[in-house]
């Protein structure tokens, strides 16, 4: 299948973000008095997302939603410069285009999306960006990816969406196009047959598209 769109997802997928985004959450949550097992954490929010794991948290813990997620995006704002590129993802994206793909993020981190694509200096590889500062419907609900394929006139029949849980290829199979599934070596994520493909490293796409 010859691909000529692609939709990425941010963190775990094109960015090696995991540890920051972890260390960050047990730094916030210290701050009230919690600790918090990052194995468990990070499993928490590879398996659903790190809303649901604030949202049970508040409920186990006492600490609030808000205040925790507050805390959270100001440790983790100051440790953006540590967040750099998965394995083969700028080789990857640039292979990509050269062949005429065009290439699109959909994720649910904020503003912060930029900065650290600019950081890393792939973010002039991108043609459209929609963060959580867009207002769309939570993934996986597929308004922010119909979106972007309306706006840009893309072939559902040409597009996949490439992530890195089960979540991103349930958004990819709501919206109607293919999905890469994402499993790097010693990730907690599950295969569960519902991707249309399944990749150990970034570079393997380059054989799919």
């Amino acid at each position: 299948m010859s691909f000529s769109a692609f939709f990425w997802d941010l963190d775990g997928t094109l960015l090696d973000s995991y540890g920051v985004i972890v260390s960050s959450l047990c730094m916030a949550y210290r701050k009230f008095g919690v600790a918090l097992d990052p194995d468990v954490v990070l499993w928490e929010c590879i398996a659903g997302s790190m809303k649901q794991y604030l949202e049970k948290t508040e409920q186990e813990t006492g600490v609030s939603y808000d205040s925790a997620r507050d805390t959270h995006v100001g440790i983790e704002e100051s440790r953006l410069h540590l967040i750099g590129l998965m394995p083969h993802a700028r080789e990857t994206l640039e292979a990509l285009r050269e062949r005429g793909a065009r290439h699109f993020v959909i994720t649910h981190r904020g503003s912060s999306s930029h900065v650290i694509l600019k950081n890393n200096g792939i973010l002039d590889l991108f043609e459209d960006i929609i963060t959580a500062e867009d207002g769309f419907p939570r993934k996986p609900d597929p308004a922010s990816l119909q979106f972007l394929m309306e706006k840009h006139g893309l072939d559902p029949a040409a597009a996949v969406y490439v992530g890195d849980r089960i979540m991103d290829v349930a958004f990819a199979n709501r919206a109607g196009i293919q999905s890469i599934l994402y499993v790097p070596e010693k990730s907690v994520a599950q295969p569960d047959g519902t991707e249309t493909y399944l990749v150990r490293d970034l570079a393997e796409i380059l054989t799919l598209a």
